[in-house]
C-alpha cells in the first residue's frame, strides 16, 4: 500500500466515524394533524365509502338470502 491509499483509508474511516453516532435515533412522534381546506370534501368521501359498504354488505345478505330460498 502507498503513503496516499494509507491516508485515504485513514481519512475515511475517521469521516465514517464521525458521521455515525452511536445511539438509536428516539422514535419520531407523528406530530399532530392540522386542519386543512379539504377536510370536509374529504368528510364526504369517508361517508361515501361508508355507505357504500354498507350497500354491498346488504347485497351481500340478500344474495345469500335468494339462494336459500332456491334450494
Amino acid at each position: 500500500m502507498t503513503l496516499k491509499s494509507s491516508l485515504l483509508l485513514v481519512t475515511l474511516a475517521v469521516v465514517l466515524a464521525a458521521c455515525s453516532s452511536g445511539e438509536t435515533p428516539p422514535q419520531e412522534q407523528k406530530p399532530q394533524r392540522k386542519e386543512t381546506v379539504f377536510d370536509p370534501l374529504t368528510g364526504t368521501i369517508d361517508r361515501a365509502k361508508g355507505v357504500q359498504q354498507t350497500v354491498d354488505d346488504q347485497a351481500a345478505e340478500q344474495r345469500k338470502k335468494i339462494e336459500a330460498a332456491e334450494k
